[in-house]
């Protein structure tokens, strides 16, 4: 990634996402932690995971075309300052003792309800900000801005939950929410084309997509190959506090370290992804992050508890890095203008689709066994090796700086959607 300049507006975004990753971080660990406390079981929060998951499968089919027709940096202000204000006033109120479970759910429907919009917008804007060969770096930039903040949100979610309370978290998820809200509106955006002309071209519905899927050879896979990685993360989050318990007494310091451990392998590996790119390929790069994230599933079914297991959690975060930006880059770059923001709310609908399906059949493996359910997300993430191949060819290998030798040829800003 040397030699690539992010530019001022690149680095507000990252700001941004550092920011609300910060609080969506603490709300995860927040909750999680709250609800199996209360339980004793990953059941609660499996309830919780499949409620945001409805939520992030059926708004997504308004916030894709929405995002497409509007202006992207507009919509991200709009959500971030919304549901900021809403979560600390939720939080504010959870501090006088209500029943949790109802307050999470109004938070959970919050977050989701306004994610697939900042998603969709965030994924739209990032070629149109970074195009052609800084793109690779910037998404690399910013799963280590997700990570980045993901760690700090974690190690003070320990520290304030066994402080002070879970309702402290959930005030400061809105406050990371507001500040990214303001760090996007700071940045410099380029202004939307005529919403005429990028209509025509390619609608106003899920029309141009369904097209997209049928026409364009590889496509679809390529697309759902896009949901491992936000499934692993799901499945991982879900186990947690499960392996926590089993391995470290459900303490909550070792909690937030086992959470940090997968965002400081994250963001350790971010740097190498371009001579990764450049060595393995694209497809390969993807192998062999999911590989990796497989086997850590099944090392950690094992139990070996101490350093190895966080050991473990901070190699799940590395080849999680790996793969995940490999394949966003290039969907990006294969996706055109004009339905990127609608490309991007379809994976997460994929994303839904598979965790609501997967989370209720792990929640009752974990139920027998832990070992079984941690031996289940292992098969789930292998199981997404074999599309790995539909990246080659589909957005250009990687270069040394991590950005795609395709891009410079043709920028993804420059594609319109057409079959190939």
């Amino acid at each position: 990634m040397r030699g690539v300049s992010l530019g001022r507006t690149g680095r507000w975004l990252l700001a941004g996402t550092t920011a609300t990753s910060i609080g969506g971080g603490m709300q995860t660990l927040a909750a999680g932690k709250l609800l199996y406390d209360r339980t004793g079981s990953i059941a609660a929060f499996g309830i919780v995971l499949i409620v945001e998951q409805v939520l992030t499968f059926t708004v997504p089919l308004v916030a894709g075309p929405w995002v497409d027709r509007g202006d992207p940096r507009r919509i991200c202000t709009v959500i971030e300052l919304g549901r900021g204000a809403a979560l600390v006033a939720i939080g504010a109120v959870m501090l006088t003792g209500p029943s949790p479970l109802g307050w999470i759910m109004a938070m959970s429907f919050c977050i989701k309800a306004g994610q697939p919009f900042y998603r969709g917008a965030i994924f739209s804007l990032a070629p149109a900000v970074m195009p052609g060969a800084a793109l690779g770096s910037f998404n690399a930039y910013s799963n280590i801005a997700q990570q980045g903040g993901a760690l700090l949100g974690g190690a003070a979610a320990g520290v304030i939950i066994q402080g002070w309370s879970a309702s402290g978290c959930f005030m400061v998820t809105g406050l990371g929410f507001l500040v990214s809200g303001v760090a996007i509106t700071a940045a410099r955006l380029p202004r939307p084309e005529g919403a005429a002309a990028g209509e025509q071209k390619a609608g106003s519905g899920w029309g141009p997509v369904v097209a997209l899927l049928r026409t364009e050879r590889g496509f679809a896979r390529h697309l759902f190959l896009g949901t491992a990685d936000n499934v692993a993360v799901v499945l991982f989050n879900l186990l947690l506090f499960a392996v926590v318990a089993r391995d470290f007494g459900d303490s909550a310091y070792w909690l937030s370290a086992m959470d940090c451990a997968f965002a400081v392998g994250a963001i350790s590996t971010a740097p190498a992804l371009g001579p990764v790119g450049a060595r393995l390929g694209a497809a390969g790069t993807v192998r062999t992050g999911l590989a990796g994230q497989a086997l850590c599933f099944a090392a950690l079914a094992a139990g070996p508890g101490g350093p190895a297991a966080i050991g473990l959690a901070l190699l799940l975060g590395a080849c999680s890095t790996l793969s995940w930006t490999t394949v966003t880059t290039t969907l990006q770059l294969r996706a055109g203008r004009a339905v990127r923001g609608r490309i991007g709310n379809a994976r997460n609908l994929a994303t839904a689709a598979v965790s609501a399906a997967l989370v209720p059949v792990i929640s009752r493996l974990e139920a027998r066994s832990l070992a079984l359910a941690l031996s289940a997300a292992a098969v789930v993430v292998a199981a997404y090796l074999l599309m790995a191949g539909v990246v080659a060819g589909h957005g250009g290998e990687t270069d040394g700086a991590g950005g795609s030798k395709a891009s410079d040829a043709t920028s993804g800003d420059e594609r319109e959607v057409t079959a190939t």
